[in-house]
């Protein structure tokens, strides 16, 4: 059985089983903030409290038609990346990129708009390590968007024991659909977030998450200070938007101004706008802090994917206590954000 959430042994490292309860806890808090924030997207915080009040329940419906409880291309790449990473015990883009595509040919209801010019490009024999970068010139260079930061909860588990090949990872599987690295080094920064948390406590992330800043700020400064301006902001300041470090700030500040999971996810998801993916990566943060104990009941037992993302963790868990090592496939292409 799994010890109480939060517990902790002298130096801040969880217990064995309070760690699995916390690797649980992450996806499973990624998935029910996607699945609760679904029906938001892209209404106002005022058009929210217009339909809802809070919402507070899986209530379905939205601009995409979810079911109660169903998620949507956040948790299903998420799965994706986390299914690889347990299937094939490293980091494969290869492997990655297939389930990518093949997700992408269930026909999805959502699917953003740099991801899908990726798999187009994929699917019509660009190889993997250019298509990013094509679809940055496609696009006008607008590639710093939330869409590889949604998925980076994976790699933060995978590698949560190692700096090192988690920030490799990081920034080398963003890389595989947002060319900017701007995205990249928002993954991670998170990673090293949601890491921290799986380790400690609310009051240990928050002292941590300094550090965090200054580790990413020689290479991207922009990631740092959105690190910082989300301890301290007011509410105003909050924008829920699909812009990498929008999402980022967004849901830091949920986990940071809130002292239980519940709550956090409904902070994020009620600010609207993309409210899934950021109820999705708040979520995930504050189920790394608290654990699967602290989810909601009624919230595990209407998703879609429960079994599915207990799996995926459960895998991800027993692989970096085995300490698997990060295999070293080909590097992107010309990609700054690779290497950089």
């Amino acid at each position: 059985m799994d010890e109480p959430t939060g517990t902790s042994r002298p130096g801040g490292a969880a217990p064995l089983s309070g760690r699995r309860d916390r690797f649980r806890g992450a996806l499973l808090g990624f998935a029910v903030g996607d699945a609760l924030g679904a029906p938001a997207e892209f209404l106002s915080p005022q058009q929210v409290a217009e339909r809802w009040g809070v919402l507070t329940e899986m209530v379905g419906g939205g601009c995409h038609g979810v079911a109660p409880g169903e998620v949507t291309d956040d948790t299903d790449m998420m799965l994706c990346l986390a299914e690889s990473l347990v299937s094939t015990r490293t980091f494969d883009p290869d492997d990655i990129v297939r389930r990518y595509v093949a997700w992408f040919d269930s026909d999805p209801n959502d699917v953003g708009v740099t991801v899908r010019t990726v798999l187009l490009s994929i699917r019509s024999g660009t190889p993997w390590d250019r298509a990013s970068r094509r679809a940055h010139e496609v696009l006008g260079r607008m590639t710093a968007g939330n869409g590889s930061l949604m998925r980076s909860p994976a790699i933060a588990l995978r590698y949560a024991a190692d700096p090192v090949q988690r920030r490799d990872a990081a920034l080398r599987e963003s890389a595989l659909t947002h060319f900017d690295r701007l995205a990249g080094w928002a993954c991670v920064a998170y990673t090293d977030l949601v890491a921290t948390a799986i380790a400690g406590t609310p009051a240990s992330l928050r002292a941590a998450l300094p550090a965090i800043a200054a580790a990413v700020e020689p290479d991207e400064p922009r990631v740092a200070g959105v690190l910082r301006d989300a301890l301290e902001a007011e509410r105003e300041e909050i924008v829920a938007s699909g812009y990498v470090l929008e999402t980022l700030k967004a849901a830091v500040w949920a986990v940071m101004r809130n002292d239980h999971l519940e709550a956090t996810i409904v902070e994020a998801v009620n600010l609207g706008d993309d409210a899934d993916t950021v109820g999705a990566v708040a979520g995930a943060l504050a189920g790394a802090l608290y654990g699967e104990a602290a989810i909601p009941s009624r919230w595990t037992a209407a998703l879609t994917v429960t079994e599915r993302v207990r799996d995926a963790a459960e895998g991800l868990a027993g692989l970096c206590e085995a300490g698997q090592p990060l295999g070293r496939a080909r590097e992107t292409e010309d990609n700054g954000s690779a290497r950089r």
